[in-house]
Order: structure tokens, then C-alpha cells, then sequence
């Protein structure tokens, strides 16, 4: 027994043993993987540090005017923020799906440059150097030239290269050269692209871009986006550096000329707002719309309507009431012409609002001016009031249809419910100050007139009527066939009594 015991006692020893050696060897693995952790949070420490010591700032938006469309936006609406054929700038940069349309930035780039094409005998243009065909529009046709001018516009994109990148939400990774190299390519395909699309307005333009017949109207909706766009200061150093008239058209002129088409309009060039920053094209032809908004908000603000608002809640400054019920309460649609898209009236119980046609171009341009709103702090949301104030009024395919009989709001979108969602979906979780809103005071009147209306008892039973007995052609006839029951029993009343108290001779 002593002995088995004394075997025993000196096995559990091992045991002991043997387990408190792994235990110590755990403990040590888990010592190594902490100093492994350590190090790796060292280093991260060292970062932090030697960005403090060497000044490094992040950038806080102040610079910011191109951006990136909120996601809400592109989920809902992707087609009308993602281009289609062209990469302009650098937030679709080195996307395959875009490569075709490179060969064409760099025709475009060679030909201001002083290079020519020669056309195959399958009509394609092959690039060279030489003397220009087009030198009014392109620029400099003395082929001498073309390296002088290349390396004018590479240093003055250098000089412009911080400031432009700057003007971009977010930090991009592209190296110097590539991003240089993109200012140029890209800045001069649009500028080339703008001076051609003008001569095209007098003329026949021999260039594979105007005699196919989708691309042209493609390019003018890409190049719209928000985030296809370049600094206008890059274009418009591209656009002086490469211009050889004295007398050419300006550039901002230009812009608006081309891109009228997607929402045609008379004049709409002595519409330029020349008030504004001038940040990038998508601002630029934005700027044309303002003119009646922005003197509505001056006059707001002059009032101090704004400053006064708090008294009053949001509601009472934006629109309450549907067109169904607008018309009910008596107020009278009219069509406002002649006007700016944005100037609403209300005066005397006549709302005059602009003509509006809505199609495929309308939609993505107002979507990207929404964006833009939603993005840049220094821009008032003239489009997103016009639309609140639009959602408001439509409700339904009835709201449609009495716009469209006053003939403010046309559409080639397939149905009035296609209408009805998308006026829906443009506001959908927008974000707005109400108190910038420039259709406040015209909102508070209708509202005001709409409360002082429903608010009569008499019309309260009339409504009750009219929704009971009137919704439909069956309670219209139940309510005919009950007031002629109810006549005849009159009647047939009336001359039992008239028969016995007059009895015939």
C-alpha cells in the first residue's frame, strides 16, 4: 500500500508538472501575442506622431464643390448620377467601362494641339502633326507650336494642381503626373467639345462625336453630372491658353449653349447669374434658373420673414394642400408664362406657376441640381423648395390631371402615376432649412386661405355631401332614385289630401 501510494503521489506530481509547463507555455505564446498586438499599435502610434510633427492637415471642406452624390440619391436614381460613356475628372478615373471615349479625348487633344486627320477609306481619322483644318476651333494651327503649347498647359496645370485637387470631397490617391495628365486631357476634350458643339449650331460638323446621333445628346447628359465635372477655373485656363480669337464666344456662354438642350428654353444665356462663384459647369447652367428665386429670398430676407418664421411652424411654410383641394377651396390655377421655371405666384386667389415638361433629360438634371443642393453648404436649395412645394401638390394621378388641364405640367414619362412616384422620390429624405425656403410666403397664404375654408361648418357637410353621395355614378343614381321616391310619395300624398278636401263636382 505504501508503495502504490507513494506511485501515486509521484504520478500526480507529474501530472501537476506537465500541465503547469504547458500552462507556463500558453502564457508565454499569449505574452508573445500581446508584444505582437504592442508592436502593431506602436507603429500606429508612430504614424499619428510623425504626421503631427510634419504638420499634416486634413482638409475640412472649406474648398469643397464637386462631390460625391449621397448615397440615398444614386441607390434611388443611379442612372441619372453614373455616366454612361465619359469619365471627366477623377471620380470615375481609369474606369474600363469609359476606355472607349479615351481615344476620342485624345483626337481631341492632338487636333488643339495643331494635329490633323486623314480619313481612311472606311471613313476613320488617323492623328498626325501638321497644319490644322479647323483653326478657329481648335486653336493653334502652326504644327511649330504644338510642343510650346503642350508645355504651357502642363505648367499651368501644375501651378493649378493643388487648388484643384481641393475642390474634390475626398482625397485623391492619383500620383502628380496622372493627375495632371487627366486636367488636360479631360479639360481640353470639354473645351474642344463646347467650341465645336457652337459651330455645329451654323454649320455641318465632319466629327464622329456630331454624326452619330445618340452620342452627342449622351455627352451632354454625362458631363452634367456632379461628379463628372472639373474646376471651371481648369477650363477656363485650358479654354485662354488655347484660344486664338479675340472675338471667340465665352466660355460660359459656351456651357449654356450646350447643355440647353436637356431643358430648352428662350435666351437662356442673358439668364447667367454673374453674382455666383463660378465653381464648375453643373453650377454654372444651375445659375440661369435663379434669377426670380434669388430675388424672392432677397425680398424674404429683407422683410425678415426668415428671422420671424420661429413663431410659426414648419408647416405653416410649406405647403399643405393638394391641387384637388386647392381647386376645391376655390383658388384658381393659372399658367404663369413667360417666367422662370422657379417663380411662383400666389396673389388674389390665382397660384401662376411656370410651364414644366418632364422628361428623361429634365429628370436627370434636376436630380443632379438636387444633389448639388444637398452637397454644398453655400448654395440655397432653390430646387429642393420648388420640388417640396411640387410634392406637396401632387398626391395623386387627380392632382395630375388638374395641372395638366391648366396646361403648367406636361410629361412624356408613360403615365401620370410614373409622375405622381416621381415627384414622390425627388424629395425622398431631403434635407432642407425651411427657413431658406423662398416659396414660404406663398406657402403661409394658401395654407392660411385652405384653413379658413375647411374650417366652415357648412362646408365641412357640403364636403361630407359631395364625398357620400357624389364619389360615384352608383351613390349618384341610389341618391337620384331615393329624392324621385321620396317626390312621388309627396305627390301621391298631395292629392289624396287635395282629392278629399276638394271632391270633383
Amino acid at each position: 500500500m505504501g508503495r502504490s501510494s507513494t506511485q501515486e503521489d509521484s504520478t500526480t506530481e507529474s501530472l501537476l508538472r506537465t500541465v503547469g509547463s504547458q500552462h507556463g507555455d500558453d502564457n508565454k505564446k499569449h505574452h508573445r501575442d500581446d508584444n505582437r498586438l504592442d508592436e502593431d499599435l506602436l507603429e500606429w502610434v508612430i504614424d499619428i506622431n510623425k504626421n503631427l510633427e510634419e504638420g499634416h492637415t486634413y482638409d475640412l471642406g472649406k474648398s469643397w464643390t464637386i462631390y460625391r452624390v449621397p448615397t440615398n440619391m444614386l441607390e434611388a436614381h443611379r442612372t441619372a448620377f453614373v455616366p454612361k460613356i465619359i469619365s471627366i475628372g477623377p471620380f470615375h478615373y481609369g474606369d474600363e467601362r469609359y476606355k472607349v471615349m479615351e481615344e476620342h479625348k485624345m483626337r481631341f487633344l492632338i487636333r488643339m494641339l495643331g494635329g490633323k486627320f486623314e480619313g481612311n477609306k472606311n471613313g476613320d481619322t488617323k492623328a498626325g502633326v501638321g497644319e490644322s483644318h479647323h483653326h478657329g476651333i481648335w486653336g493653334l494651327g502652326d504644327h511649330h507650336k504644338h510642343s510650346t503649347l503642350l508645355n504651357d498647359l502642363s505648367l499651368a496645370m501644375k501651378n493649378l494642381e493643388g487648388r484643384t485637387r481641393e475642390s474634390y470631397s475626398e482625397s485623391i490617391k492619383l500620383s502628380s503626373k496622372d493627375f495632371i495628365r487627366m486636367m488636360i486631357v479631360d479639360g481640353c476634350f470639354v473645351v474642344g467639345l463646347l467650341r465645336l458643339y457652337h459651330k455645329s449650331r451654323e454649320e455641318r460638323v465632319d466629327d464622329p462625336i456630331f454624326t452619330t446621333p445618340w452620342m452627342l445628346r449622351t455627352l451632354q447628359r454625362d458631363l452634367i453630372m456632379l461628379e463628372n465635372q472639373l474646376p471651371y477655373f481648369v477650363l477656363e485656363e485650358l479654354f485662354n491658353l488655347t484660344s486664338t480669337d479675340n472675338q471667340e464666344t465665352p466660355l460660359k456662354h459656351l456651357i449654356v449653349m450646350f447643355f440647353d438642350p436637356l431643358f430648352p428654353r428662350e435666351d437662356p444665356i442673358s439668364k447667367l447669374n454673374t453674382e455666383i462663384e463660378d465653381y464648375h459647369m453643373l453650377n454654372i447652367f444651375r445659375s440661369t434658373f435663379l434669377i426670380t428665386a434669388r430675388k424672392k429670398f432677397s425680398l424674404m430676407e429683407s422683410t425678415h420673414h426668415h428671422e420671424n418664421s420661429s413663431s410659426s411652424g414648419v408647416e405653416e411654410r410649406q405647403l399643405s394642400h393638394s391641387a384637388t383641394e386647392l381647386e376645391e377651396t376655390g383658388i384658381e390655377f393659372r399658367r404663369h408664362e413667360g417666367v422662370d421655371m422657379l417663380d411662383i405666384v400666389y396673389h388674389n386667389g390665382a397660384l401662376k406657376i411656370a410651364p414644366l415638361t418632364i422628361d428623361d433629360n429634365a429628370v436627370l438634371l434636376f436630380l443632379n441640381f438636387l444633389a448639388y443642393e444637398q452637397c454644398d453648404k453655400l448654395s440655397r436649395p432653390f430646387f429642393t423648395n420648388f420640388f417640396v412645394f411640387l410634392d406637396s401638390l401632387v398626391n395623386d394621378v387627380g392632382d395630375i390631371e388638374i395641372l395638366h388641364k391648366y396646361g403648367i405640367l406636361n410629361h412624356h414619362l408613360g403615365s401620370d402615376e410614373d409622375v405622381v412616384t416621381l415627384v414622390g422620390q425627388l424629395c425622398r429624405q431631403m434635407v432642407y432649412d425651411p427657413d431658406q425656403f423662398y416659396l414660404a410666403p406663398e406657402a403661409k397664404k394658401i395654407n392660411h386661405r385652405c384653413t379658413v375654408y375647411y374650417q366652415s361648418e357648412w362646408r365641412h357637410w357640403w364636403r361630407n355631401l359631395i364625398s357620400t353621395y357624389f364619389s360615384s355614378p352608383w351613390a349618384f343614381l341610389s341618391l337620384a332614385a331615393a329624392i324621385l321616391l321620396l317626390v312621388l310619395t309627396f305627390l301621391s300624398t298631395f292629392y289624396v289630401i287635395y282629392a278629399y278636401y276638394q271632391p270633383t263636382a
